[in-house]
């Protein structure tokens, strides 16, 4: 989707640095802890009043690192208990008292079982955030183009807000009514 700026009718090259700047800004997460968080957050809502397509790209961005998170969580919360799960099946006993802290029943374990879960957890994270990287990249080079890149299986935690100054309202018997400020 191609967005005109509000001003005029071409988007500038600013618009289209800062939409870029807005994508790439989530690889703030290898700097800092959530760094893909606030440094969209930030970008976004300082520029999101200036113009309808950095407030799109900025929307976007922030809705696919908190699905990306979400997926995390999942993935992450399923591979623990899964392999937990695979690892207690054995009831593995736990003891500890104030000087020592031993497991036991270990031989009872299926260590392959184990094994294979935490290893698919693992394969699949790694995909999950090597997917991130190059769409992280991929949008910025759309938003380059003057484009807002719409990232696959992003959840919609953030919506467009409704401009209630062109508001419309409809009476039964009559045609639509458009009030302005004057």
């Amino acid at each position: 989707m191609e967005f005109q700026s509000s001003k005029s009718k071409v988007m500038t090259a600013n618009e289209r640095n800062i939409g870029t700047i807005l994508h790439l800004s989530a690889l703030g997460q290898y700097l800092f802890p959530f760094g893909n968080f606030i440094l969209p957050a930030f970008i976004w809502s300082a520029k999101k009043e200036t113009s309808p397509m950095l407030e799109a790209q900025g929307r976007s961005v922030l809705n696919f690192q908190l699905s990306v998170f979400v997926y995390t969580i999942v993935l992450v919360g399923l591979g623990l208990l899964l392999t937990l799960s695979a690892f207690t099946k054995g009831m593995i006993a736990f003891q500890w008292d104030d000087q020592s802290f031993a497991i036991r029943n270990l031989e009872n374990i299926s260590f392959s079982t184990g094994l294979v879960v935490g290893i698919t957890a693992f394969v699949l994270f790694a995909l999950l955030k090597i997917t991130e990287f190059v769409l992280i990249v991929y949008g910025a080079l759309e938003a380059t183009r003057g484009k807002v890149y719409h990232y696959p299986l992003s959840i919609p935690f953030l919506r467009k807000r409704v401009n209630n100054n062109n508001a419309q309202t409809m009476d039964s018997t009559s045609e639509p009514k458009v009030f302005t400020s004057e």
